[in-house]
């Protein structure tokens, strides 16, 4: 059922935002929900994807949540 109402969607002009852990941050994209010290990641890197965002077009219907990469404390 979920496959065949995204597919309906992109007919009609709408897309995921693809985004997954290591993504550069972009604020015109994504909205940063938390900060998390992370080794894995450097900092301004996507640390965890919380919830998808979907663009009509080019345009953005709802941004990405995601938890954001920040250098680790000493």
């Amino acid at each position: 059922t979920a496959d065949q109402f995204l597919a309906t969607l992109r007919r009609h002009g709408v897309t995921r935002i693809e985004c997954g852990p290591g993504t550069a941050f972009d604020t015109n994209l994504h909205q940063a929900v938390m900060e998390q010290p992370s080794p894995d990641f450097g900092p301004g890197q996507v640390v965890q994807v919380l919830q998808h965002g979907f663009l009509l077009h080019d345009r953005v219907l709802r941004p990405t949540s995601v938890i954001v990469a920040t250098a680790p404390t000493a």
